[in-house]
């Protein structure tokens, strides 16, 4: 098994094989909390008009993402697992659009299989790719991207997807230790900033959750939709 490091848009577009497209803040660890509270699917979308199209047309029933990490104009949630905390979305289908992750998903059309990587769904993500013994995996590291579309590595990102190439390589790192780095990297220092309330305490909770979801995300094309689903 080759697994491969990347980053960024042309990384996913690069990414071939098993392809997992990581993002620690948010997109993936609110999907993996979307799964915990009995979420059906989510839509992966990049484009914020398509999701408030695809919820008209009755294919979701919230949409849910961020535009430069805020809600969206006509959107029912951000790109946040506090948003959905208290809300019933027990066997309901999901719309989901983010800057980084849900587009990286979209950006991935060389893959076999799309998988969605945070560290609250690390191990069970390396679990499954070991299941299914590819020649090559991609682990994309998506960072962060501006409105501008300049895009930046993020220590989250990087460190997820070496923490999943070392379980992948037969020698894993302590996980206590990923976490350690993740909570004195720079994005973790805007979560619970009351200058940025886009970015609760309680998000950053769930993201640090590592190996706590025992379900790879797995991301497949159905129709015309690039639908998660927990397997």
């Amino acid at each position: 098994m080759i697994v491969n490091l990347l980053s960024l848009s042309e990384g996913a577009k690069k990414a071939n094989g098993v392809v997992v497209i990581i993002d620690v803040y948010r997109a993936f660890t609110t999907q993996s909390f979307a799964f915990e509270r009995g979420a059906n699917s989510i839509i992966n979308v990049a484009d914020t008009q398509k999701a408030i199209d695809y919820k008209s047309k009755g294919y979701g029933y919230y949409c849910m993402g961020e535009i430069d990490g805020k809600r969206p104009a006509g959107f029912d949630f951000g790109n946040s697992p506090k948003d959905l905390e208290n809300i019933d979305i027990n066997n309901k289908n999901l719309i989901h659009c983010t800057m980084n992750g849900t587009t990286g998903a979209e950006l991935a059309e060389n893959a076999d299989v799309i998988l969605g990587g945070a560290l609250i769904n690390a191990k069970a993500t390396a679990i499954y790719i070991k299941s299914i013994n590819p020649s090559i995996v991609s682990l994309v590291s998506m960072g962060s991207r501006n409105l501008n579309n300049s895009e930046r590595r993020t220590e989250e990102d990087e460190l997820c997807a070496i923490y999943i190439k070392s379980i992948l390589d037969n020698s894993p790192l302590n996980p206590k230790t990923i976490v350690e780095l993740v909570k004195e990297c720079k994005e973790s220092t805007k979560f619970g900033d009351p200058l940025q309330p886009q970015y609760p305490e309680y998000d950053k909770i769930q993201a640090l959750r590592i190996n706590e979801f025992e379900y790879p995300i797995i991301i497949k094309k159905e129709d015309n939709f690039l639908v998660s689903t927990k397997s």
